[in-house]
């Protein structure tokens, strides 16, 4: 909004009482004078009281030629105006108003002879932010320093409980010590795209001041005694936090972050006012390149994020100040590319109740955790019960070692819960004995694409006679997924129990054997089918495994319990799906297929006289994927066996199937269907033909993505002769990097879609219509480009949104 209203209308307002106007960002005037209005009085005659609240962009009350009169008017309360330099620069009468309030409780307000000089006098001191709680400067590009240097008036300020400064390009530092001194009321403080800010506080002033402020002899300044919260974006010349001749201390403060300043090396720098001002001192030229040093104090400090910080090479060096970061529970850093490491010795003991670690995309980083350096054994020097309970550590491509090999028994990680690892190529070990034999709590263990060759390591000193347990008592799931290296779990002799063991999802690890059973030779198999597979939920099987499986004599009840079958590995182009196999699982939901070369899923490996006998014993699915099948060129034949494993389906999903053309089979026999995903079929040409389409009555949700290939979604039959599709249930519709689609169909029917509420299209150059025939989606008000684009683009219906976005190409 720039304006309230016209000058002609806003002398209707005649029996206007209270007028607040509050936190409209683009209003330029309240009143906007019109060229034709030849009238020069506006009166409110009625008006007692007048609230400006907020509005960054107000200039004035009225910008016209006009001669304003308020003649009840008694209360005027202007705040937060920061351009407004007068009322009104016409006449203008206010008989009944003697002050300008700068907050509703600011009874004795300010007063100038009259309402314009007083207006101007707040201009020029910008005293309107007394009583002020919550402060924006944004976009002030020539903007140098925000704070006035005369203390009186920082006064005004002294009640300020949160700041956000964004987008203000000449700003250097926005605190000096004396305004941060003043600040007592401050509790979050929000920094955010400011190009050439290099400090957020920078000691000047006095050396007397600062002494005054120092605690007792510790060297240590404390500022922001009520600041909780600091977070500090996206500014690229910034340095440091701080820069001051003392330490620093915020003792309230309980979230740091920091993202996107790639200048930045270290929280705070500090300088020795015996030299030159920005000379670092001694002791600080080894901290340089550490973010916290012993001189930041934060004793009730819970969670730190940084990200993006490219030249800092360490967070901690070998000490912190006593009463910091004993209190941290989680601890986030991402694309910091010169750490090598994130905790270092002799810190471990002061992270003992961090619960939540996450390390994301660190090039350098080689180790997490390192309770030793050599020639000296940290272990021996206190005893660790961290509280740790959730590591995330994702594609650090040169991480060697999460944990370092250690003997003691004082190091302990007893409380973690879940352990996830992603594309950690240099990773060759996870986890030391010492830690492993501790993994009680354990409950989540995913391992996915790493170069690690065993779980547990064996030290020196473990003995190769005695058989070693390793109870993961709480453990529900276990995930190793394309681990090609893994040869074993633990080198030495071994056995390990899974009593809590529900999923268990395993690809891509042809060097390690998975499952053996109590009578099998094969030394230290993962898992024993006879004690692992009653419990499980959810299975992962090779086509080696299935192999075993299918020579040895189980119980009819071993597999009762499993839901969700995966199979895998079969990876030889006459490769025929084992579809006998399934009439183990009579309690079966759920099948994957993953890395196969199937041609089709209803061959028999059995003689046909079976056939019959095998389809009746095999459970309906209601979910089914296929990924990675690159030879399947149709689904299956109609009458074969699939249709009666599939006649309950809910769920299709369809991902990377490059040879596939279409879905052919026919779809009446998935009259339960209501998800449908199909991904990256490079071959498809289209979806599905209209006769079949029309089957897809409780389909809910179709998304369609990355088939490169096709060109419609449902292709026209010659001999079709009705002229209507409903697709009568279909909410959800994503249509997503298809470069060929020119429609979702061609022909001339009629398309409904009385429920569809989203539509999602995204990078389909070539579309030029949804269909040609007539279309209706009476449910539907906008087209999303993406998920997340929550406005949409809307034309009056889908058709001519489509066609309005394929001009804008």
């Amino acid at each position: 909004m720039l304006a309230l209203i016209t000058s002609s209308k806003a002398r209707s307002l005649v029996c206007l009482v209270t007028m607040r106007i509050r936190e409209c960002e683009m209003m330029r005037e309240v009143i906007v004078s019109e060229e034709d209005d030849t009238s020069y009085e506006i009166v409110f005659s009625e008006l007692k009281r007048l609230e400006l609240h907020c509005l960054e962009s107000l200039a004035s009350f009225c910008s016209g030629s006009y001669t304003l009169r308020f003649p009840s008017l008694e209360q005027v309360t202007i705040s937060q105006c920061p351009r407004m330099k007068n009322f009104y620069q016409g006449e203008l009468t206010t008989p009944k108003l003697h002050k300008v309030q700068l907050t509703e409780t600011d009874f004795r307000g300010r007063w100038v002879g009259d309402l314009n000089a007083t207006v101007e006098q707040l201009f020029k001191e910008q005293a309107g932010y007394r009583g002020l709680k919550h402060m924006k400067f944004s976009m002030f590009p020539e903007l140098i320093d925000i704070w006035s240097r005369n203390p009186q008036e920082m006064l005004d300020f002294i009640a300020l409980e949160y700041l956000e400064v964004c987008d203000s390009s000449k700003l250097r530092f926005i605190f000096n010590l004396s305004t941060a001194f003043s600040l007592r009321q401050l509790r979050q403080m929000e920094i955010k795209r400011c190009g050439n800010l290099e400090q957020v506080i920078k000691e000047e002033g006095s050396s007397i001041m600062v002494e005054e402020a120092t605690i007792h002899s510790s060297k240590i300044i404390s500022i922001f005694p009520r600041l909780q919260s600091v977070m500090v974006e996206s500014c690229p010349n910034m340095t440091s936090f701080y820069l001051g001749s003392k330490g620093l201390e915020c003792l309230s403060l309980v979230e740091i972050k920091v993202a996107d300043c790639s200048n930045m090396t270290t929280f705070i720098s500090t300088f020795s006012r015996d030299e030159d001002r920005e000379a670092i001192i001694g002791d600080e030229v080894d901290n340089a390149a550490t973010f916290f040093s012993d001189k930041v104090v934060f004793p009730h400090l819970e969670k730190i994020t940084i990200s993006h910080l490219r030249n800092a090479k360490r967070i901690w060096n070998g000490q912190v100040h006593t009463n910091s970061f004993s209190k941290l529970k989680e601890l986030n850093v991402k694309e910091c590319d010169m750490l090598l490491n994130i905790f270092s010795p002799f810190l471990l003991g002061v992270f003992q109740r961090l619960e939540k670690l996450k390390v994301t995309d660190c090039a350098s980083l080689e180790e997490v955790f390192q309770p030793q350096v050599q020639g000296l054994d940290i272990e021996e020097t206190y005893a660790v019960h961290s509280q740790l309970r959730e590591v995330n550590l994702v594609r650090l491509p040169k991480l060697k070692h999460v944990w370092t090999k250690h003997r003691k028994g004082n190091i302990s990680f007893e409380n973690l819960q879940d352990v996830f690892i992603l594309k950690c190529g240099s990773l060759k070990t996870l986890f030391p004995f010492s830690i492993a034999k501790d993994l009680h709590q354990l409950e989540r263990l995913t391992i996915n694409r790493c170069g690690l060759e065993e779980i547990v390591s064996k030290s020196v000193e473990d003995s190769d006679e005695q058989e070693i347990c390793f109870a993961f008592n709480q453990l529900s799931f276990l995930r190793l997924w394309h681990l090609p290296n893994l040869t074993c779990f633990y080198p030495g002799m071994h056995r390990t129990t899974w009593p809590a063991l529900k999923q268990l999802k395993i690809s891509g690890c042809g060097r390690i054997k998975i499952f053996g059973h109590e009578e099998s030779e094969i030394p230290h198999p993962l898992f024993v089918i006879e004690k692992v597979i009653p419990q499980l939920e959810e299975v992962s099987f090779s086509r080696d495994d299935i192999a075993m499986i299918s020579d040895g004599k189980y119980e009819a009840n071993l597999f009762c319990n499993i839901k969700l079958l995966r199979i895998s590995g079969y990876s030889d182009e006459s490769a025929v799906f084992p579809i006998s196999f399934l009439r183990r699982f009579y309690n079966l939901e759920s099948l994957e297929l993953g890395s196969c070369n199937f041609k089709e899923l209803a061959s028999f490996e059995s003689n046909a006289c079976e056939e019959k006998d095998t389809i009746i014993t095999i459970p309906n699915i209601k979910n089914l994927k296929l990924d990675v099948i690159k030879n399947i060129r149709h689904f299956w034949k109609q009458d074969s066996s699939f249709d009666h494993i599939c006649a309950s389906l809910v769920r299709l999903e369809v991902w990377k199937c490059d040879s596939l053309i279409n879905l052919g089979i026919d779809l009446s026999f998935f009259e339960n269907l209501t998800t449908l995903d199909v991904w990256k079929c490079k071959e498809m040409l289209e979806f599905k033909t209209s006769s079949k389409a029309r089957s897809l009555v409780c389909l809910v949700t179709m998304r369609i993505r990355e088939c490169e290939m096709m060109r419609e979604v449902i292709v026209s039959e010659e001999d079709d002769t009705s002229c209507e599709i409903v697709f009568s249930k279909l909410k959800r519709l994503e249509l997503c990097c298809l470069q060929s689609l020119t429609s979702f169909c061609s022909g001339s029917y009629t398309l409904r879609f009385p429920f569809l509420e989203q539509v999602t299209l995204s990078q389909c150059p070539r579309m030029k219509n949804f269909c040609q025939g007539e279309l209706t989606t009476p449910k539907l008000h906008k087209l999303q480009l993406t998920e997340t684009d929550f406005r949409g683009r809307w034309a009056g219906n889908l058709n001519a949104t489509i066609e309005q976005l394929n001009t804008e190409v």
